[in-house]
């Protein structure tokens, strides 16, 4: 189901593409924000190595980037800004995966750092298959 919202006197349509969006942004985001927070407690509460510390701040900032860029990439006010923020998204969230391969070097499966890669490839999917729809749009 589409959805309509008024931005400046246009009517901009929310369709199950940019909802697919918004909930996978929603979704690497939280995964982030946890991972944050669970790493930051657990190197309170050991004796973890300043890395562990290091790490889990950068959870935490990765969570607010995709924050910010989620936000303002569905802000109607920054509507004419949208391609720009669209491939810095798209490039933000191809970082993020390489940082993870960079980081996570080790043998061990991590169920939920594999899942939310494939969130991020799917929603790298999504921002380039709507760029394309709206080049084509013009």
């Amino acid at each position: 189901m589409a959805t309509s919202t008024m931005t400046g006197g246009r009517v901009a349509h929310v369709g199950p593409l940019r909802i697919a969006i918004i909930v996978l942004v929603a979704a690497t985001a939280l995964a982030h924000l946890y991972l944050g927070i669970s790493t930051a407690m657990s190197a309170a509460t050991q004796a973890a190595p300043a890395g562990v510390s290091i790490l889990a701040a950068l959870f935490i900032l990765n969570f607010g980037g995709y924050a910010v860029l989620g936000i303002a990439y569905n802000l109607p006010a920054l509507r004419r800004l949208q391609g720009l923020t669209r491939v810095v998204l798209i490039l933000y969230t191809a970082l993020t995966i390489l940082a993870y391969f960079a980081v996570n070097q080790s043998n061990s499966i991590d169920v939920l750092g594999l899942s939310d890669k494939a969130v991020e490839i799917a929603l790298i999917a999504l921002l380039v298959i709507e760029g394309r729809r709206r080049m084509s749009q013009r």
